[in-house]
């Protein structure tokens, strides 16, 4: 009797033991505490496993041939040094990739931006080595710091980027670049010369605009009153080339110097990108997918173009001004069947995040009820 007296007594004592070890039910919390509980899933690790593979595979592409080959001709150019450093760089940005996907969030912005300036960094870097004369050394070290600090920095203003933002400045970049080139051409279109534009005033004038390009079209992204996103910023190279080769045709069969040349690519592909920007970029917004499309859909156009020119001429003469002005025909018909296939979006205007909006329903009932206390009904959060 007594021995069951006593189970009696413990059951009650077992059973809250174990019903305090399991978790409890779950339950709706409109108090302001709940509010500002953080999230159960850290925004830190939040970030997914595309975009993690993403950013890794790339960043493995850099080490082997970008990071690697410059940080083993920094250290010296004897075969074991060489060989030495190129493994141990190329195989630790694996981890250091890896590592980084732990510690920030990695987005579509930043994984683009991120390898994309990485590789124009390391080239900026060797091309000022170059024509400054440094030493084989010192060149390939400006190449590694350019190419590992590019990737640094791109992720430090890739943090609250949209993804249109990040593509447009890399194209911004690029136009700055080749048409600071194209204009140093216009100038002096003789490289070979002791006059004029020297190697050192070209290249670094060329990665000083170019990088003021960086800035150049992450402002044109977020100050025009229409939405730019990946896919749209893509439409500004295919309106320069476009440009450029319409242009072209009023020149091609004149014998012109280098200096026109240049001149007129740069004209044209200046008018190609107003052009594209007013009559795709404006009135549409275009993904990355689309955006791919309607570039290949203009590229096939104009090889049709080229083709239906040389067949035409009766030989393959593709400076012929024909074969220019078909190849310009073909890549604006290109567009427009591709974009009736695609149908992207009809642009809808500049997005804003304007944060969030949360109502406590128990908060208001408490304080209609004039309950005394500090009750919070409405929260909005930028």
């Amino acid at each position: 009797m007594q021995s069951l007296l006593r189970a009696l007594l413990i059951l009650p004592i077992a059973v809250v033991t174990v019903s305090a070890q399991q978790e409890p039910p779950r339950r709706l919390d409109f108090s302001t505490e709940a509010a500002e509980r953080p999230p159960a899933q850290d925004t830190a690790t939040a970030t997914t496993r595309e975009m993690r593979t993403k950013f890794v595979r790339n960043q493995i592409i850099l080490g082997l041939a970008a990071y690697g080959p410059t940080f083993a001709s920094m250290l010296g150019d004897d075969g074991v040094t060489f060989t030495a450093g190129y493994l141990v760089m190329a195989g630790g940005t694996f981890f250091a990739a890896t590592e980084m996907t732990r510690q920030m969030t990695i987005t579509p912005a930043r994984e683009y931006l991120s390898t994309k300036m990485a590789w124009r960094g390391t080239l900026d870097g060797l091309v000022v080595g170059n024509v400054t004369d440094m030493r084989y050394r010192s060149t390939a070290g400006l190449g590694w710091i350019g190419g590992v600090g590019s990737t640094g920095l791109a992720l430090y203003l890739a943090r609250d980027m949209r993804e249109g933002e990040a593509v447009s400045m890399v194209v911004g970049h690029d136009i700055a670049y080749i048409s600071t080139y194209l204009l140093g051409l216009v100038i002096d279109p003789d490289l070979g010369d002791d006059t004029g534009l020297s190697p050192q005033a070209r290249g670094i004038g060329a990665t000083v605009v170019g990088w003021g390009g960086y800035a150049l079209g992450r402002r044109y992204a977020r100050n025009v009153s229409y939405e730019v996103t990946s896919g749209d910023a893509m439409m500004l190279w295919l309106g320069a080339g476009i440009g450029a080769t319409t242009l072209g045709t009023f020149i091609a069969e004149s014998d012109p110097s280098g200096q026109v040349v240049a001149g007129t690519v740069l004209a044209g592909a200046l008018v190609g990108i107003w052009g594209a920007d007013r009559w795709l970029v404006r009135r549409f917004d275009h993904s990355t997918a689309e955006g791919t499309l309607v570039s290949l859909g203009g590229g096939a156009g104009a090889l049709m173009g080229i083709g239906i020119g040389v067949l035409i001429v009766g030989e393959a003469e593709r400076g012929a001004a024909i074969t220019l002005g078909l190849a310009s025909l073909g890549a604006v018909g290109g567009i427009a069947i591709t974009e009736r296939y695609a149908q992207p979006a009809r642009d809808g205007g500049r997005s804003f995040d304007v944060g969030r909006v949360e109502f406590s329903p128990l908060g208001a009932v408490a304080a209609a009820a004039g309950v005394q206390g500090r009750h919070s009904i409405l929260r909005i959060t930028f």
